[in-house]
């Protein structure tokens, strides 16, 4: 009896510490720059120049891509489409140049609105190397992002540099 008790507190201890486990990602896939980790609970896809993620409540939309540098507009073009079929309105973003991780980045940040009221979507531009850019594209709501925010910070302050 004692030992199912004690089978039964460790297991549920276990079950306290499944949701610290992570997916990590190597980014890009090939001759990765960055390592970046995405908490266990958020789901996952692949996308046409890297992948996206969202958490269990789907209030935060993020993804990573990567492309060759001289793709960069035909990436911004198809970021722009991408934001037309979501219905995200287009507006004039308002850029900062900042370092993420030690990494020197390009913020774009558009305060704007989609079908279901105000919205900021960021995208941020790193370099990759080797003639490479990436692009971290956050979208969500106020409230979502706060909701998310704890995730979020975990996401951003994993992004380390593979020199």
């Amino acid at each position: 009896m004692l030992l199912s008790r004690i089978a039964a507190g460790a297991l549920a201890l276990g079950l306290f510490v499944l949701p610290a486990f992570a997916k990590n990602f190597a980014v890009p896939a090939k001759n990765p720059s960055i390592t970046i980790t995405l908490p266990n609970d958020w789901s996952t896809e692949d996308i046409e120049y890297g992948f996206q993620a969202r958490p269990k409540d789907e209030g935060v939309f993020f993804s990573v891509e990567s492309a060759e540098a001289r793709q960069i507009d035909k990436m911004l073009a198809d970021t722009k489409t991408w934001m037309r079929d979501n219905k995200i309105k287009a507006v004039e973003p308002i850029k900062a140049d900042m370092k993420i991780s030690g990494i020197d980045s390009t913020v774009f940040q558009f305060r704007t609105s989609d079908e279901n009221g105000p919205t900021t979507v960021d995208l941020i531009l790193m370099p990759a190397g080797n003639g490479r850019v990436m692009m971290l594209t956050v979208w969500g709501n106020d409230a979502e992002r706060e909701a998310n925010g704890k995730a979020l910070d975990t996401i951003f302050g994993s992004i380390k540099p593979i020199n």
